[in-house]
């Protein structure tokens, strides 16, 4: 048995059927939750918002991960600038969101409050700013959560092998943000329940603090 214990082992193998394999895991998702798949080219800088509406974007790294998941995309957000991947389908739902920067922030809240009319109408469910507010946290908390992966990569190098890591940071493409970071919680050996939970700012209008990342 490794030093490194059965539950860091298990968690490794694990992403690495995740990284090779996604489409398995992304159809016990569809199945168990009946939501639908958002295929983003590039990375969409507000996963927040399809993840709001019920959800789970995917982002592609390379054209083989479009072969991976074949069938399993239902809409597509892209780029407006030429993409490096064969275009989507047109068959199935497409938003266009300008990858220049906006001139105001009344433009950059305008591209947001389109993203989410969008993905509110591709799911059947309108994004609430409640629903917002908790895929923001979410999100924070899968980050807080790699960057503690790094902090004990970085005080014990042998703790993971570069390529363990890889996949490691693969899975969390393919998985909610809620399931990946009980990955990363289950590797790191820290409780879910008391892992990071950023709550403070959460006034007003979510949406204009994601309008502001674009400025």
């Amino acid at each position: 048995m490794s030093h490194r214990g059965r539950v860091v082992l298990e968690g490794i193998r694990f992403a690495v059927g995740v990284a090779s394999e996604p489409s398995g895991v992304v159809t016990l998702w569809k199945n168990a939750t009946g939501g639908k798949i958002v295929g983003c080219l590039p990375p969409t800088p507000f996963p927040e918002l399809p993840h709001a509406a019920g959800l789970l974007p995917i982002t592609l790294e390379s054209p083989r991960d479009l072969s991976l998941l074949s069938g399993q995309v239902d809409a597509w957000l892209v780029g407006a600038d030429p993409s490096t991947f064969p275009a989507p389908s047109a068959a199935i739902p497409r938003f266009a969101f300008p990858l220049v920067a906006p001139m105001s922030l009344e433009e950059a809240l305008d591209r947001i409050e389109a993203l989410a009319e969008w993905v509110g109408a591709v799911s059947g469910s309108p994004v609430s700013e409640g629903g917002v507010w908790k895929s923001i946290r979410a999100y924070a908390t899968r980050r807080s959560l790699l960057d503690a992966l790094d902090e004990r990569l970085a005080r014990e190098t042998a703790f993971l092998t570069p390529e363990e890591r890889r996949v490691i940071v693969r899975a969390g493409i393919f998985l909610p943000p809620e399931a990946h970071s009980r990955l990363l919680s289950s590797i790191l050996g820290i409780d879910p329940e008391s892992g990071p939970n950023p709550t403070e700012g959460e006034k007003g209008d979510p949406l204009i603090g994601l309008a502001k990342r674009l400025m």
